[in-house]
């Protein structure tokens, strides 16, 4: 494993290639990608908080699996759910950093509530508080997310090491049920859930996903007891 660290605006941007020695700069070469699809190896590319170049990077990543597969055409469909799973990866690892830093405790209820009317309030400019960067840093979080190819279905496996609720797992299951056969206007009166945020993201791409994709489990999202893990797979049709 071959690990290239370099600094963008305080956060630690980390390319790492599994199984092989690749190079890549801070142009952002593909050629690392299309060595891993041309020897059928994943492509893990991990982040703490990336930048627009870097999510640009991400993107053509995409465009080169879809390309393998054949379906290059949804590519802008794609981007649109590949940016809702980094916004709230990168928006978890923030939540983490706010709730410690304020001294409460994610998986008490009472501080639980109390943090998230709090951060809500503080609005996503606290994204980009210096001492929340230097706290999800100092602790480590990370985006971390893994292209592969695999039984002509392409896969795009997402971890973050801030562990989501059990609570909050239910909620986001439980929007995701309620949008089943839905129209939007439907999804948009009856998924709303002000805990967390509307939901509405985690609802488009399921719905983006299930018209580009066969697989009946096209989106999921679950929890270890170190990372959650968002999956988006897109099969060759």
């Amino acid at each position: 494993m071959v690990i290239f660290p370099f600094t963008i605006s305080g956060f630690y941007l980390i390319i790492v290639v599994m199984a092989e020695t690749f190079y890549t700069t801070e142009n952002y070469d593909l050629t690392c990608a299309t060595e891993c699809i041309k020897n059928k190896k994943p492509f893990e590319y991990v982040l703490s908080g990336p930048s627009q170049k870097s999510r640009e990077f991400i993107k053509n990543v995409a465009l080169e699996y879809l390309r393998t597969i054949g379906k290059e055409k949804f590519y802008n469909l794609l981007c649109l759910c590949i940016e809702e799973v980094i916004s709230n990866s990168v928006k978890a690892n923030i939540k983490r950093a706010y709730f410690l830093s304020n001294n409460l405790d994610i998986s008490n209820p009472s501080d639980y509530e109390k943090g998230m009317k709090n951060f809500k309030e503080a609005g996503m400019g606290k994204v980009k508080d210096p001492n929340l960067v230097k706290k999800v840093n100092s602790l480590g979080l990370y985006v971390k997310m893994i292209f592969k190819l695999q039984d002509n279905t392409f896969y795009i496996t997402t971890h973050n090491n801030s562990v989501i609720s059990k609570e909050e797992l239910e909620r986001i299951n439980k929007k995701l049920s309620l949008s089943q056969n839905q129209t939007p206007e439907q999804m948009f009166l009856t998924s709303i859930d002000t805990t967390e945020g509307a939901g509405l993201g985690i609802i488009m791409i399921k719905k983006i996903l299930s018209q580009i994709s066969s697989a009946p489990d096209c989106f999921s999202i679950r929890a270890t007891n170190t990372e959650t893990i968002t999956e988006l797979k897109i099969t060759r049709d």
